[in-house]
């Protein structure tokens, strides 16, 4: 690294994982803010993001968005819509696809939540100006896409030395 020890990318590596570990903390308050599990959280707050005009979120896009698998969005949209916080319903442009939008329960619960949810996220982010938010956002976007082959290698390095 820049300074011939590593120090500053251990030091990296170490922040990023405080802040995932409080991003989860936080996660899970607004989760019990909303009555969901923090993964059905992040579910809806992206199917909410997505659904836009057309009336819902497909749910592969959800899935890609989140970076999990569709059978996991199939699953947890499954309890949200028998909980009432999302509705299902047939693509019309892909007869093989439903789309996921908020219901009225769903909406009404994130209505609730957004003071306390724009609260936290301004201490979170708070102190960084726009210029450094748009830096991170886009350095943060370049590690997520280098992330999936990261997995994978550590995966099959894994799997060898267990071998050896």
């Amino acid at each position: 690294m820049a300074d011939g020890t590593g120090e500053r990318f251990r030091r990296l590596v170490s922040d990023l994982f405080t802040i995932g570990a409080r991003m989860d903390a936080v996660r899970g308050r607004f989760a019990e803010l909303v009555g969901v599990t923090p993964p059905q959280y992040t579910i809806l707050m992206s199917v909410a993001q997505m659904e836009g005009a057309g009336g819902g979120a497909t749910v592969r896009a959800v899935a890609d968005q989140l970076h999990v698998s569709g059978a996991f969005v199939t699953a947890e949209t499954g309890k949200l819509a028998k909980q009432g916080f999302v509705a299902k319903r047939p693509n019309p442009a892909d007869g093989r696809s439903v789309l996921v939008a908020l219901a009225p329960r769903g909406r009404r619960a994130l209505e609730a939540a957004l003071p306390h949810i724009r609260a936290v996220n301004d201490v979170f982010f708070g102190r960084l100006g726009a210029e450094e938010f748009e830096r991170l956002a886009a350095g943060a976007a370049r590690i997520v896409d280098a992330s999936a082959a990261a997995v994978l290698l550590a995966r099959a390095l894994s799997a060898g030395a267990r071998k050896s």
